[in-house]
């Protein structure tokens, strides 16, 4: 066997590795720690090959797929324990009585007043101004 082969062997171990620590702690620096590989490889195998950058992405989601069912494991937990921050939590997520609301009250009145010779004169140079950036880049498009 050759010493590249070899190589490749070790290297494809370790990516497993870190992919199965993925799944189980969805953070890449946590889970580089883990398998004793080093954040800026992970990202060069990443960079190198589409394919391991989307069995990443894979691991990663369903890493945060299981780490959701621990936190609602313990937040039902912590229901039972009938701890009132995680009865709060729990209603106000999934419950739209519950839910957090704001209410606005007022009016919307509109005007049709003529605009003032200072309001005319400011819009007869916003225009112009515009017109002129317009024809420039009109100008540099030709060029």
């Amino acid at each position: 066997m050759t010493r590249k082969n070899t190589i490749k062997i070790r290297q494809g171990k370790v990516k497993e590795a870190f992919l199965e620590q993925l799944k189980r702690t969805p953070t890449i620096e946590t889970s580089c720690q883990k398998v004793s590989v080093s954040r800026a490889t992970v990202y060069r195998w990443i960079n190198a090959s589409k394919g391991f950058k989307k069995k990443v992405d894979e691991s990663l989601t369903e890493g945060r797929e299981f780490m959701l069912d621990v936190a609602e494991t313990q937040l039902f937990s912590l229901i039972g324990d009938k701890e009132m921050p995680a009865i709060r939590l729990y209603l106000s997520t999934h419950s739209p009585r519950y839910s957090n609301k704001l209410e606005l009250s007022g009016s919307v009145s509109t005007k049709d007043e003529p605009l003032t010779k200072e309001q005319k004169k400011l819009i007869r140079q916003a225009l112009k101004l515009s017109s002129l950036r317009n024809y420039g880049k009109q100008e540099k498009g030709k060029k």
